[in-house]
């Protein structure tokens, strides 16, 4: 399978979720320095549990990629 896979990369499902957080209010901002202050302020929020759910999903990760070939998954 792809060696740079997004389904086998653990940051990209944390950005992805540190996206939807910021949701609509991140495209409409202007000001770099709010954006900052608002990322900064979901990364400070993020609670070890929820690094361990991402590190514990990553069998099944492996195991939906290879079911499908390498091809891209549902995670």
């Amino acid at each position: 399978w792809p060696p740079q896979s997004l389904d086998l990369n653990l940051i990209e499902a944390l950005w992805r979720d540190m996206e939807t957080e910021l949701g609509e209010t991140f495209r409409q901002i202007k000001d770099i320095k709010v954006i900052i202050r608002a990322v900064k302020a979901i990364w400070d929020s993020i609670e070890i549990s929820y690094l361990d759910g991402l590190i514990r999903s990553m069998p099944e990760c492996l195991k939906a990629v290879i079911a499908v070939g390498g091809m891209a998954t549902a995670y």
